[in-house]
């Protein structure tokens, strides 16, 4: 029996209406309950074996009746990336330092992400243009422009930022997470510690000392970026509000 984001069962047949439904008086089947299916498949069974059949086999339809309410599945895998940014919860604007608000948006993003990463694959090289991701970009971009930067900055700090969350998310996603990423930076200190020191002094001499978990990275990496955009905002002579 297969799951249904209503009751627990998929049986949709078509009613005399010829819309897909569950049995006679149902409400159609709708595009956020086909949404819902593609997000579990593709967390059940991965990236790779989704399909548009399979989806439709899922929902016990038959395949072109899922394009009544998709395009393509281009257009269902974009708004199955929204669906997942909509699980983002952003600060409020209760006048804390900008930064911190920023530090939090880029957070909460690699928590979502890493939280459904199936999903997370398809993200890359997609310019996600929903209203969850518009949300996002609206509140970073508003953060910024309040913070005195100029239209220009504020919008190469927010595609930073992003890009720097999403790039540091797929690469935890490519490692396999961080038991596989841990044995796999092992193996490569074991590897430098054979290199000759004369050749490579500086590799061999901070081998080993890269122990940080991922999270203490991510935020290096996140301090690093702030205080750039701070010191970019400094040099442009703007007074922060």
């Amino acid at each position: 029996m297969k799951n249904n984001p209503r009751n627990g069962k998929l049986r949709f047949r078509p009613n005399p209406q010829g819309l897909w439904s569950e049995h006679a008086g149902d409400p159609p089947l709708t595009r956020q309950q086909i949404i819902r299916v593609a997000l579990a498949l593709l967390e059940g069974e991965g990236f790779d074996a989704f399909s548009m059949r399979g989806l439709a086999t899922e929902l016990d339809i038959k395949s072109p009746s899922l394009y009544h309410h998709f395009r393509s599945k281009e257009e269902l895998f974009d708004l199955v990336v929204d669906t997942v940014l909509g699980e983002c919860e952003l600060p409020a604007d209760d006048g804390t330092d900008w930064r911190e608000r920023l530090a939090e948006v880029a957070r909460e993003l690699r928590r979502v992400l890493m939280t459904h990463t199936e999903a997370a694959r398809l993200i890359t090289g997609r310019v996600p243009l929903g209203p969850n991701w518009l949300r996002v970009a609206e509140y970073v971009i508003g953060t910024l422009r309040k913070a005195g930067f100029s239209d220009q900055l504020a919008n190469y700090a927010y595609l930073v930022l992003i890009y720097y969350a999403i790039g540091f998310v797929s690469q935890e996603i490519a490692f396999g997470g961080p038991e596989v990423a841990g044995r796999r930076l092992q193996e490569m200190h074991d590897f430098v510690r054979t290199l000759p020191p004369d050749r490579y002094p500086n590799l061999v001499a901070v081998t080993g000392l890269n122990d940080r978990g991922l999270t203490d990275r991510f935020e290096l990496g996140l301090s690093g970026i702030l205080g750039g955009f701070a010191d970019e905002l400094a040099r442009s002579g703007a007074t922060t509000p």
